[in-house]
């Protein structure tokens, strides 16, 4: 962090702290803290913020940050399981996709066979809408996820 990029977020820190708004103060101040470990004026800024928070403040943003902390999911790892998981959404035409391509990694499979003629029959009595087309969520967990479950349907065949 350059000298100017500090100042800019000491001085939104303590904006913050005046303004009373104790829980963004606090998140600022901590990341100054952990960029500068030896600034002894930021340690005790932040001791400072700490101490206008109320103990259950405190443990709110506590729980907050390892709510926040938690990493999401990762993908299914296989096309079975991301076929699987459109399917249980109502995509049936992105399941659909999803098999073809299990298909053609292991065309010997007869139950991965008769699983896809099952959810393309399904894609071909739905309406073109895929449920996963509706408007995106405002936050930004649900967000990634509902756009990675565009990109997974939308996903084309692998060529040969």
């Amino acid at each position: 962090m350059n000298p100017a990029a500090r100042a800019d977020m000491e001085s939104r820190a303590d904006r913050a702290l005046r303004r009373g708004e104790l829980t963004e103060a606090l998140g600022l101040y901590e990341s100054l803290v952990r960029a500068f470990p030896a600034d002894e004026g930021l340690v005790l800024k932040l001791a400072n913020a700490r101490e206008l928070l109320q103990p259950a403040e405190l443990e709110v943003l506590e729980a907050a940050r390892a709510e926040a902390s938690i990493p999401l999911p990762m993908g299914p790892s296989s096309p079975v399981q991301e076929g699987e998981r459109l399917f249980a959404l109502g995509d049936y035409a992105g399941a659909a996709a999803c098999y073809r391509r299990a298909v053609q990694e292991r065309p010997d499979s007869e139950l991965l066979k008769e699983r896809l003629i099952e959810i393309f029959g399904l894609a071909k009595a739905m309406p073109l809408q895929s449920p996963t087309d509706r408007a995106l969520p405002d936050k930004p967990e649900p967000r990634l996820q509902a756009l990675l479950d565009r990109v997974a349907s939308r996903r084309r065949l692998k060529r040969d």
